[in-house]
């Protein structure tokens, strides 16, 4: 993905819109704690019910969001082993933690959900849903929804790429189809 975004921003591509966003509920909106919806990256179970809020945390997103917040992190594969900061990567977030470091407010939104489309799109890559698993519809659509957002960015940002190119092969093109003036001797 980065070297799509790389070569897009060399061809003149604007650059990805990047987001701020964090996960209290005055930023996101709804109801309840959003920053619970963090926790369908728990490495166990969430404990809570955890789809309605990264239901919100991934609306609260648009795809080129959240694939600036993928391309510009730093490539750390850890687990979340303390609480999770602004700092905490999309890579983290996929990668998981204890629900109880997962929901923290200062997280950004744009990298809880690159870590949900993260973890969706990995073969065996599992969301947690609530301990008793009643959320895991809801769950389950958040990925499939975090996704199509990300895989929308991805192919809207190389659409504009190869428009760029198109472009500037026509501008070429044309240029060599101008006749030139013979050369008086």
């Amino acid at each position: 993905m980065k070297g799509i975004v790389d070569i897009a921003m060399e061809t003149g591509v604007k650059e990805l819109k990047k987001s701020n966003l964090v996960l209290d509920q005055r930023s996101i909106g709804g109801s309840g704690n959003p920053e619970n919806g963090a926790k369908v990256l728990a490495v166990g179970a969430a404990g809570a019910d955890s789809g309605p809020g990264a239901a919100a945390i991934v609306a609260a997103v648009i795809g080129e969001e959240i694939l600036e917040s993928i391309v510009k992190s730093e490539g750390k594969a850890v687990t979340i082993s303390v609480a999770a900061t602004a700092d905490t990567t999309p890579l983290e977030f996929a990668m998981g933690g204890t629900n109880t470091n997962l929901n923290k407010t200062v997280a950004k939104a744009a990298d809880v959900s690159g870590g949900i489309a993260l973890r969706s799109l990995v073969k065996g890559g599992k969301l947690a849903s609530n301990t008793s698993n009643e959320d895991k519809v809801t769950v389950q659509a958040v990925g499939i929804d975090a996704v199509n957002k990300l895989l929308g960015a991805l192919e809207d940002i190389i659409r504009k790429t190869i428009n760029k190119i198109l472009e500037k092969v026509k501008t070429e093109v044309d240029e060599v189809r101008n006749p030139k003036s013979a050369i008086q001797q």
